[in-house]
């Protein structure tokens, strides 16, 4: 759906656990997260917060009429300028929303309490991010032991399964030898197989977790 055709073969050079896995190079900087969907999405949060601090500030601003008739000054502006007393006394019985009573004052605490969620909410997503990252990166490492291990231990297994089979020709052992070494080698081979598929999920998720891989965009052959 994603490609606008109907689904067919992949075509790839070698087979998934034929291919090498990825190099990650070393310095990868902490910009790359701000490329993740939710990072970007949070900020726009705040930043859509801070407009709206903004816009309740702006109502506090007196919305008066600054000339009468013939150009002549209004009575509001009149009122401000004969002392605070005689302008806070005629503006009140006006509609002029610096004195609608603790309303903005109310709106405004309100809109400075959700910036400050949506500020806390990307402080969190940020810290979220880097513990996404040091996540995968610590995943792939413990698997990359676990796979020499496993490694190690179907070989040997599997020596010993041959080891058995030669034995059963020869006539020294008994069919019941080659069983057992089988037993023993195929939950070994099993359990490398999951250890490799885990493998390719944390570079999948180490992906996800820098919002689209390591590409340098300054040089384009450099990504994963």
């Amino acid at each position: 759906m994603l490609l606008g055709r109907n689904p067919g073969p992949i075509e790839r050079a070698t087979s998934l656990l034929a291919q090498g896995m990825p190099e990650i190079p070393a310095g990868l900087p902490s910009e790359l997260l701000e490329r993740r969907p939710d990072l970007r999405q949070a900020e726009q949060l705040l930043r859509s917060a801070n407009a709206q601090v903004g816009e309740s500030v702006a109502e506090f601003f007196p919305k008066i009429g600054l000339t009468a008739l013939l150009g002549k000054v209004s009575p509001e502006l009149s009122a401000f300028t004969l002392g605070s007393a005689n302008a806070w006394g005629i503006a009140a019985e006006g509609t002029g929303p610096l004195f609608e009573g603790g309303r903005l004052v109310g709106q405004y605490r309100q809109t400075k309490a959700a910036r400050q969620e949506a500020e806390l909410r990307y402080r969190q997503n940020i810290l979220y991010a880097f513990r996404e990252v040091a996540d995968a990166l610590i995943s792939r490492l413990r698997l990359v032991e676990v796979r020499e291990y496993q490694g190690r231990e179907v070989t040997a297994l599997e020596t010993a399964v041959k080891l058995s089979t030669e034995r059963y020709v020869a006539g020294k052992a008994d069919y019941y030898e080659v069983l057992e070494a089988q037993q023993q080698l195929f939950p070994a081979q099993l359990n490398l197989a999951r250890t490799q598929r885990d493998q390719l999920l944390s570079v999948v998720t180490l992906y996800k977790a820098l919002g689209g891989g390591w590409q340098d965009e300054t040089k384009p052959n450099q990504h994963l």
